[in-house]
């Protein structure tokens, strides 16, 4: 295939289709790395409420000496409601949809980016479905990339990079050298499965911790001060296949023969999850779920985690300048 869409140099302006949660983090991450980023969502008050907890994060990252000219990173992001997607998009050469996980209404996203000049790749924020999945019914496949963000996507350096059936190989390249530009960790999956690479990962680790908690061997703030204390804190710096070489892969070995006939193989999510959702218990979006939040602030609980966060943050680009 020839390369008929925008190199990395060329990409200048990007759409960011959704401005919620995920949407907010994405946005903040192109602007830092000079692009002009042009928000859209369904309502004048989301992008309000939006660009407010953009410049929230960016104040919190410009105090930790992360951002060097934070006024200048807010006057690159533009907000635009649905009504105005077309003037939003005009110019642009990348857009990333970050609507919510709903299959239809990627879908939906997808039919009204595939109006766009053929030279603009188009990525994808799914954390589940497959590319493939969600480009059923556009003319121009070829051009559309996954791009999974971790959240607070602003914080979390890494960014999955998948493919469809019909991806382009060098849309998937072009991402690539983008996601570099906008200072994140871009690690290809270079086959199509659900979930990716993480999201596979966290859902194992999940269903084990399911069972832990269900047959009571342990309390959920045991369970957390464990796992921030032990391989939690050596994952900081060390992969898993990193802490399997020091250990001994022999010893791995024994261990996993060991434990794996004992791990859990369920196929739905815990009673005692269902049983929080069920109660409206959903974290801290509701002030409560495993942990109360209800006499906290809710911004004053993001600070928190995202403080912890942004110390980590530093941490790890100090790490990898060294590794230069």
């Amino acid at each position: 295939m020839t390369n008929s869409f925008y190199s990395p140099d060329e990409i200048t302006s990007i759409a960011v289709v959704g401005f919620g949660t995920m949407g907010i983090g994405i946005a903040q991450i192109f602007a830092e790395a000079g692009f002009t980023v042009n928000v859209i969502d369904q309502t004048e008050s989301t992008i309000e409420k939006g660009l407010t907890q953009v410049k929230h994060n960016i104040s919190q990252c410009a105090d930790a000496g992360l951002i060097a000219k934070p006024e200048q990173v807010l006057s690159r992001i533009n907000g635009f409601s649905e009504d105005q997607f077309d003037q939003a998009t005009q110019g642009i050469q990348l857009a990333v949809e970050t609507v919510p996980e709903i299959l239809d209404v990627k879908r939906a996203v997808f039919k009204r980016l595939d109006s766009l000049d053929n030279k603009v790749i188009i990525g994808s924020n799914t954390s589940s479905f497959t590319v493939t999945d969600m480009v059923d019914g556009m003319t121009t496949k070829q051009r559309v990339v996954g791009l999974h963000f971790f959240n607070p996507a602003h914080l979390i350096p890494a960014v999955e990079i998948h493919h469809g059936q019909n991806t382009d190989p060098n849309a998937i390249d072009t991402l690539f050298a983008v996601m570099q530009l906008a200072g994140k960790q871009p690690v290809r999956v270079r086959k199509e499965v659900p979930g990716f690479i993480i999201n596979r990962l966290t859902g194992a680790l999940e269903r084990e911790v399911d069972f832990l908690l269900d047959n009571g061997v342990v309390t959920p703030e045991d369970l957390d001060a464990a796992v921030k204390a032990s391989f939690g804190f050596r994952l900081a710096c060390l992969g898993p296949m990193e802490a399997e070489d020091f250990i001994g892969l022999d010893t791995a070995y024994r261990v996993s023969n060991n434990v794996y006939k004992g791990l859990s193989n369920a196929e739905l999510a815990s009673p005692g999850l269902k049983e929080k959702v069920d109660k409206g218990e959903l974290g801290v979006k509701s002030g409560k779920g495993w942990y109360d939040y209800s006499n906290i602030p809710i911004e004053d609980v993001f600070a928190e985690r995202d403080k912890k966060l942004i110390a980590q943050l530093a941490l790890y680009r100090s790490s990898k300048a060294t590794e230069k």
